[in-house]
């Protein structure tokens, strides 16, 4: 048994009786600590502010930070490693220490540990947690590479697990996929480590990319992580309904360490109002849960929090979690769907497939990814409850395709994924770059063993579900004996071996159409359907699939059509699960007459062995024509269709409302008036709505950058048909973030929302110096400066900014956004440093800039 082996032994007996107290805050102390000016030196360069440098050049503040905590009462130390990846400590110039930092914080934490235990004679079980942050890209926006940061992740662990740590702590995560790719670098150097995530879930409800903590656990429980939990974002009062609905729905320990409440910004400086015995008689609230095991504190708390937290602890008794497995679902970033539903089946749409639709594959050939995108928004709003991907095409690079169309859809398809490819090397490049838990289709036994097993092991280290077809060395399987011989190999070796999940497993048995006229194929629906029958008895935990319009491959339109329907209706009778199918092609019983469902029953169980029922079934169709569904030709008043398509972020149908506008446009005033009344009346209003619902919480963030970039193609589109002085009314604004600060993924959102509402931008990057934005301003003839910031300290010096430029003479509008400020900061401190040189606005967000630069637009075309 090795170390962490023991340590999770260890800590799953002790969180039978105790809970394990984490400590708190590492910035809030620091800020107490005299730090040297020459402390924040390496290389000649001040870089005051990455705090990881400290256990370089300051390790003894470090260790009495630790040490305060544990005369505190804690059972866990975080290390001082949060942003000790390359990604982040390359902002700083000194990426290439990434291993060396967090070595050091590992080795400082064991040793405040054994100087602790010297000096008290304490007993206490206590553990060092190697802390790592998210970092400052977003893999799910394709900001950075999953391979760049798992990378970096690998570096920092093993550096963490040289130095000593007992566990890994990847916390305040904001984007699920980022946190795979550390779980991943921590299973590469030993899948014994304990690992903890913990994700940030801010007071809107959700992760930063919009996911909810019922999705993030849907993703997370399926991996190999010890405890899942949430910290930073809010105080322990907000977090309380999601560690709530987190307890009743997990098998894992939760652990839960928030802020000491909101933060309020004074002067430049943090501060957090709720005092240590509040904060722990909040925080007890939490001990009536099941499956709590872990708590403490982050942002703003302190040691006596944690003394509060750990004596008021004692009284307590964690409860077991109240399940015992991981629940048998699939996600997207946004939601989750049961693989079983009820009634069944889970509908797969099939057109976003290269291999089987000439449509699809011909825009996938163009590069049309707004053509792409459409076809897959289009079987969401059909019922389907997941969509399947597929890139495959003679000639072409699969991993490339699937990449790019998965990263699209990843942005606009609110429903869960399915990654349909064979090839081991494609299907892991596919989940590179997909966050929720996925369905892998497919595996099978064609090429032996081998190739299954490899298929087998990216399913478990991923954590996806995966499908089995019943195909082995010899042939598919036709008969319902080798189906059933088939499956019971497949299961046996994916549960057995590879410790897959049965609520993950998903048999297809196939079928094979019946109007090939050949005798051997008289029974193949009879023959699935036999399979399907088994499949559901023996199997009950597991699901079961079909390419359900394989059946009918041959046919006419209408008939397939038919066929398809009533084939789906028997197999479900006989215990389907799921089907891939076109959802909009389906029809109910009800709307299929006596006659046709009898022709069809008869074609699919095939009493007599004959060719006789195909016959019947082709010459019945022969001189039909295709019904069009009547809601087909319903059209919605165009204004409505306008709004709907930037709300669904579907370029293509803008694109065709925006010429039939055109066309008719007596609608909006004429000719000359069409183009502005659409912006003014539709496309703005629906923008601003789509920013309340943002801030609301109810519409996720990459959706909200999905209509914003249609916005951005319809100005772009009706720009040729406005009169010239509204063309004219653009702004220029410079962005970055201000001097000490690498934090940009808030800017960038920011910018991305600006430029595709039309007005440009200068992205001037982090760490900005006031006279680098000055020279960038003027350079640009600039109309705003726009200064963000992440961090407290960032709000003091963009105060320092405005002084700097009003001592200057300079009359400049200023933006300003970030975690970190409050609309009092501006309004009073900022407003009070900049003396109405001009005007200065607090943004929340890019929205708030929209409004704010629409007015600096105003004041200048007045003058």
């Amino acid at each position: 048994m090795n170390k962490f082996t023991k340590t999770k032994e260890r800590l799953k007996e002790l969180i039978e009786n105790q809970y394990l107290i984490i400590d708190g805050a590492t910035g809030t102390e620091l800020q107490k600590k005299e730090i040297k000016k020459e402390e924040w030196i390496i290389n000649g360069n001040n870089i005051q502010g990455c705090n990881e440098i400290l256990n370089i050049n300051a390790p003894h503040i470090m260790k009495e930070v630790h040490i305060d905590y544990l005369n505190a009462g804690a059972n866990i130390i975080k290390t001082n490693s949060f942003g000790a990846i390359p990604s982040v400590l390359s902002e700083y110039d000194i990426s290439e220490m990434t291993y060396e930092i967090s070595k050091k914080s590992a080795i400082i934490s064991k040793e405040a540990i054994k100087e602790f235990k010297e000096k008290t004679n304490s007993n206490r079980d206590i553990f060092a947690a190697g802390s790592l942050g998210p970092g400052i890209r977003l893999p799910s926006l394709g900001q950075i590479s999953f391979d760049e940061l798992y990378k970096g992740y690998l570096e920092a662990i093993k550096g963490l697990i040289d130095g000593g740590v007992d566990i890994i702590l990847l916390e305040t995560a904001q984007d699920i996929l980022q946190l795979k790719a550390g779980i991943l670098a921590c299973n590469d150097i030993d899948e014994n480590i304990p690992i903890m995530v913990s994700v940030t879930i801010e007071k809107e409800g959700a992760m930063l990319l919009g996911t909810d903590i019922e999705t993030a656990y849907t993703v997370l429980s399926n991996l190999n992580i010890f405890s899942i939990g949430m910290n930073c974002g809010t105080g322990p009062d907000m977090a309380m309904r999601h560690i709530k609905k987190l307890t009743e729905i997990s098998y894992l320990p939760v652990s839960i360490h928030s802020n000491a409440g909101l933060p309020q910004n004074r002067g430049g400086k943090a501060y957090y109002s709720m005092q240590p015995e509040e904060f722990a008689e909040i925080n007890s609230e939490f001990f009536n849960l099941d499956g709590l095991a872990f708590i403490g504190g982050c942002c703003g708390t302190t040691p006596e929090h944690i003394k509060a937290l750990s004596e008021i602890a004692k009284n307590f008794k964690p409860k077991k979690p109240k399940l015992e497995k991981p629940r048998p679902y699939i996600s997207s970033l946004f939601n989750i769907v049961s693989i079983k539903q009820e009634p069944a089946p889970l509908m797969i749409g099939e057109r976003s497939n290269a291999t089987g639709s000439k449509v699809f594959r011909e825009l996938m050939i163009a590069g049309d990814m707004d053509g792409m995108l459409d076809i897959g928004i289009k079987q969401v709003k059909a019922g389907s409850h997941a969509i399947d991907i597929n890139a495959a095409w003679a000639g072409r690079d699969e991993i490339e395709d699937i990449k790019k169309i998965l990263s699209a859809y990843v942005k606009q398809i609110s429903l869960p994924l399915v990654i349909d490819a064979i090839k081991p090397n494609v299907i892991e490049e596919a989940l590179k770059v997909y966050g929720g838990k996925p369905i892998i289709n497919s595996a099978n036994m064609e090429q032996g063993e081998e190739k299954f097993d490899a298929i087998c092991k990216l399913a478990k280290r991923f954590g996806a579900a995966i499908m089995l077809l019943t195909i082995d060395e010899k042939a598919m399987a036709l008969t319902y004996k080798d189906k059933i011989s088939m499956c019971d190999r497949m299961y046996n070796r994916a549960i057995n071996i590879h410790k897959i999940y049965p609520h993950d497993i998903i048999f297809d048995p196939l079928t094979f159409t019946l109007a090939s006229g050949d005798e051997n194929s008289f029974n193949a629906g009879m023959e699935t359907l036999n399979a399907i029958k088994e499949l559901s008895k023996k199997y009950p935990e597991a699901s079961i699939s079909l390419g359900v319009s394989n059946i009918s491959f041959g046919l006419k339109e209408e008939a397939r059509k038919i066929l398809n329907s009533v084939f789906l209706y028997e197999a479900i009778n006989n215990g389907l699960t799921m089907a891939i199918i076109n959802v909009a092609q389906i029809l109910p019983l009800s709307k299929i007459s006596d006659k046709e469902i009898e022709l069809a029953r008869e074609l699919i169980y095939n009493k007599k062995n004959t060719k006789e029922p195909l016959i019947n079934y082709i010459n019945h169709f022969s001189d039909k024509k295709e019904i069009k569904d009547i809601n087909v030709n319903i059209k919605k008043p165009i204004r409505e269709a306008i709004k709907d398509a930037m709300l669904d972020g579907e370029w293509k149908d803008m694109q065709n409302l925006l010429n039939e506008a055109k066309t008719n446009s007596d609608i909006f005033g004429g000719e000359k008036k069409f183009a502005q009344a659409i912006i003014d009346e539709i496309l703005l209003p629906t923008m601003d709505d789509i920013g309340v619902k943002f801030g609301e919480g109810t519409i996720q963030l990459p959706f909200v950058l999905g209509s914003a970039e249609v916005m951005k193609k319809s100005v772009d589109f009706l720009s040729e048909y406005l009169t010239k002085t509204k063309q004219e009314k653009t702004a220029k604004i410079i962005l970055g973030t201000v001097a000490g600060d690498v934090h940009d993924v808030g800017k960038n959102l920011v910018e991305i929302i600006i430029k595709n509402n039309g007005f440009e931008t200068v992205n001037i990057g982090t760490k900005v110096p006031i006279e680098k934005f000055l020279e960038s301003y003027f350079e640009n003839n600039a109309d705003c400066i726009g200064m963000s910031g992440l961090l407290v300290k960032s709000t003091e010096v963009m105060k320092e900014n405005l002084i700097y430029i009003k001592e200057k003479g300079l009359k400049i509008p200023i933006l300003l956004g970030g975690a970190a400020l409050t609309r009092e900061f501006v309004e009073k401190d900022c407003k009070e440093a900049y003396g109405g040189m001009a005007k200065i606005f607090y943004c929340k967000d890019g929205f708030d800039d929209i409004i704010a630069i629409k007015e600096i637009i105003k004041d200048r075309d007045n003058k």
